[in-house]
């Protein structure tokens, strides 16, 4: 396939994760890693280093597009600096540690249990969006949770490179009671700072695969284009979270599980 192509390819890729990245405070990683498999032995990546490229690029595309996303969430207030900094400390350092091991480490049972979760936490968050009601929690939970719940994650978002932020928002939303603005601001600094120290893990867990633009494992050439592309697109997922309802925002998130389900289940077989 021409280059100039793939590069389009890339940033239109990374400009419809970043609506989604900016609406709904996730990584990314549900849009880029199922293409990274499709396209990236388009761009010289052999067969067998294409489910680690891919992780590592996505992590390392959303990272740029979060972090942006993040910032502008900030400057809406739409960010719990405390919970982010807590959720952060646990899904960020065990992110950065398990990229580290990650190609000595079967990834399949913690899939399967990751889709196991996401599907209930799917099926919970469309059934109020249609009966459009807000999350009621009759017991306080403690901030001192959100690390070791973020450490769990942080495994999740290095062995699949979806970022976090997918368990992140209803975490916040469900638990903690966040409304769903605050929820998706909070979870775009939370998925912002996990992203990157997982970029940084596999940066020093190098891999045996050189290609064009390529340090340790990140694949600049296709990692650029993603980020770039999904920055512009975040600006625009963000100025959606400001008008669309709740219940549209909880509906959209709860399909988007649903898809990212359906392709854990069948990256199994």
């Amino acid at each position: 396939m021409n280059e100039l192509i793939l590069v389009l390819l890339f940033l239109l890729i990374g400009f419809s994760a970043g609506i989604l990245i900016g609406m709904l405070g996730i990584g990314g990683g549900v849009i880029f890693v199922p293409t990274l498999y499709f396209l990236l032995p388009f761009s010289g990546v052999e067969e067998t280093f294409i489910p680690y490229i891919a992780i590592s690029v996505s992590l390392f595309a959303g990272a740029i597009a979060s972090s942006f996303s993040g910032l502008l969430h900030l400057r809406l207030n739409n960010v719990d600096k405390k919970k982010a900094m807590l959720f952060a400390l646990g899904s960020g350092t065990v992110a950065f540690i398990s990229a580290l091991f990650v190609t000595g480490v079967r990834p399949e049972i913690l899939r399967g249990i990751f889709a196991a979760v996401l599907f209930l936490v799917a099926i919970k968050m469309f059934l109020d969006s249609v009966l459009n009601k807000e999350p009621v929690q009759r017991k306080k939970i403690n901030d001192l949770y959100l690390p070791f719940i973020g450490g769990s994650v942080g495994v999740l978002a290095s062995f699949t490179g979806l970022g976090g932020g997918i368990i992140f928002f209803p975490v916040l939303h469900y638990l903690y009671l966040l409304d769903t603005k605050k929820a998706v601001g909070t979870s775009s600094v939370i998925t912002a700072i996990t992203m990157i120290l997982g970029s940084m893990g596999y940066y020093f867990n190098s891999s045996n695969w050189s290609g064009g633009f390529q340090l340790s494992s990140i694949y600049f050439a296709v990692a650029l284009p993603l980020g770039i592309g999904a920055v512009a697109g975040a600006k625009i997922g963000v100025g959606f979270v400001q008008r669309f309802s709740t219940s549209i925002v909880k509906k959209i998130f709860a399909i988007l599980l649903i898809i990212v389900v359906v392709k854990i289940i069948l990256s199994l077989w």
